[in-house]
């Protein structure tokens, strides 16, 4: 990584990496983000807390678009995350219950092992809140959901890195 990635990423001055470089006792550190990919640490750095996954299950309130949506659900999907918080967050009563149910499907989608839910949605509801058709996916109807992963969308993300 170099010294302006460092200075964006860790939001400290040039002049002060430099500083760490020269100083013997910081020196190990400034080797240590010297070797770091900058892409990983930027992901790393998303990650620290479930803000992202809670914007994915509760949708409605943070996209306006399918495409942005999908962009960021594949790319979660491929980070190589835990599924386990998404098992957690299906028990979370604090999210809606379709988020909850997203939340389910994920995990099963993820570990190819079924969750039970303590509740039915009253209403379905797409993986995207303005999905409305039903896809068939049977997995995502198990849920209570309309539609699920566009899995030939999903592949063609897999091979390309885009969607």
């Amino acid at each position: 990584m170099t010294q302006v990635q460092m200075s964006k990423l860790l939001g400290i001055s040039i002049r002060t990496l430099q500083t760490w470089k020269d100083k013997k006792n910081r020196e190990n550190l400034y080797v240590l983000l010297e070797r770091l990919d900058y892409h990983v640490v930027q992901n790393l750095l998303i990650q620290k807390d479930n803000q992202h996954l809670i914007a994915l299950l509760e949708n409605q309130e943070y996209f306006t678009s399918y495409r942005d949506f999908e962009a960021e659900l594949f790319k979660y999907l491929t980070s190589g995350e835990s599924a386990d918080i998404l098992k957690q967050m299906a028990k979370d009563s604090h999210l809606s219950k379709g988020a909850r149910a997203r939340s389910a499907y994920l995990y099963s989608f993820l570990t190819k092992k079924p969750m039970k839910l303590s509740f039915t949605l009253k209403k379905r509801v797409g993986l995207y809140h303005e999905r409305t058709q039903d896809s068939g996916d049977g997995l995502a109807r198990y849920y209570g959901l309309l539609s699920g992963v566009d899995m030939q969308r999903f592949n063609q993300y897999k091979m390309t890195g885009s969607n």
